[in-house]
């Protein structure tokens, strides 16, 4: 869980500060931002890095790496701080995003090789447990330090994680015992992923990205409608947003237990109908109660819920028949990351008028993940000719 959960630490702890950041270096909030869009660009690039990496120097030898590069990126962040350099603040946090973004894909190559697929869904269902804490743990633990000892102090935290990930690494077992001599070889590399582009990895990485653009999109949009338009207070919306978070916690203990005794296509079927379910109360609140509060965030612990099922068990589908899980984790986490990012660059030119655009988007993503459902199931029985 420290582990999956590398990569959003280190995009969310620091956000806090991010007015300070704008401040101290006498810049706008605008280009201020740009420290979390090159990280979340570095952050998806950098998936395609670890699957070559693990099969080259060992699963355990990559998270270290990972972890070494992340502790220099923060190091550079600091030292930004002391000699004034809004530039070398960008570079060191894109170089973070390159070491952090490694938790993803290890986490999937790991549990991927150590358990068997339907064990694997499981596991992963309660990995996801991480992604509902972490990133509000993240930001309450960077608020109290931007409070008490400014916006520098969340990079020390941040290094202090990198340490925990390098210490860490060395207790988990090597589940990648034949190294490829020539795995980082240009032509290979663009072999393998192209071999790997005619699997279910690639359906796969899109149905869960289907279900992390729904995250990213509450993420972008909802503190507008609720404060804006519902208007309510920004300390009453970080109250109210723990209830999709209790929907991600209950969702993956729910779909860790159900995936002892099915297998993971009925589990994504149950959390896509359970999804359509929410999206369906949150078209229906938006548009007979735009005002109340609730008719937001209750029907989003029920999509919450349903996307719980998704993530772990599209995983683990995905990857059952792959030969090279290192470079399929890869493939598949960039393929989801390269879907959110693409999904926070364009709603940051979409106008938000009415709350009647959430449930409108999460129509759009349930679809799309319907359909990349049907074409993995077709798909996993053997590779598709693209």
């Amino acid at each position: 869980m420290l582990l999956i959960s590398f990569g959003s630490i280190c995009a969310v702890t620091f956000t806090p500060g991010l007015p300070l950041i704008a401040k101290f270096f006498e810049i706008d909030i605008t280009r201020a931002e740009l420290t979390v869009t090159w990280y979340l660009i570095g952050y998806t690039v950098g998936q395609l890095l670890y699957g070559p990496l693990a099969n080259r120097y060992g699963s355990k030898n990559t998270i270290t790496i990972g972890a070494v590069i992340e502790i220099f990126g923060t190091i550079g962040c600091v030292v930004s701080f002391y000699i004034r350099s809004f530039e070398l603040l960008i570079i060191s946090r894109l170089i973070m995003a390159f070491g952090a973004g490694g938790g993803l894909t290890m986490s999937f190559t790991v549990s991927s090789k150590l358990c068997s697929h339907k064990d694997n869904a499981r596991i992963i269902s309660l990995l996801t447990i991480a992604f509902a804490i972490t990133p509000g743990i993240g930001v309450f633990i960077g608020g109290v330090l931007v409070n008490l000892y400014g916006w520098v102090s969340t990079f020390y935290f941040m290094l202090a994680y990198g340490v925990i990930i390098l210490f860490l690494s060395r207790t988990l077992p090597e589940v990648i015992t034949a190294k490829k001599i020539d795995a980082l070889n240009p032509i290979m590399l663009m072999r393998n992923y192209s071999n790997q582009l005619k699997s279910s990895v690639v359906f796969g990485g899109l149905l869960v990205g289907s279900g992390t653009c729904i995250v990213y999109t509450f993420a972008a949009i909802a503190p507008f409608i609720a404060i804006n338009i519902m208007g309510i207070s920004p300390q009453f919306y970080g109250l109210c947003n723990f209830i999709p978070v209790l929907g991600m916690l209950f969702g993956s203990l729910f779909a860790s237990y159900f995936s002892k005794t099915h297998a993971p296509e009925k589990s994504i079927k149950l959390g896509l109908k359970i999804s359509a379910m929410g999206v369906s109360l949150l078209f229906f609140g938006c548009l007979l109660l735009p005002s109340n509060v609730l008719s937001l965030f209750l029907p989003m612990f029920v999509i919450y819920v349903g996307i719980s099922f998704i993530f772990g068990n599209s995983s683990a589908l995905a990857l059952q028949n792959s030969e090279d899980k290192s470079n399929a984790s890869a493939l598949m986490s960039f393929i989801n990351m390269s879907s959110a990012v693409l999904v926070v660059m364009l709603l940051a030119i979409l106008p938000i008028h009415t709350t009647m655009i959430l449930p409108l988007l999460y129509l759009v993503y349930i679809a799309m993940g319907l359909l990349w459902f049907m074409l993995l199931q077709l798909n996993c029985n053997g590779p598709i000719n693209l």
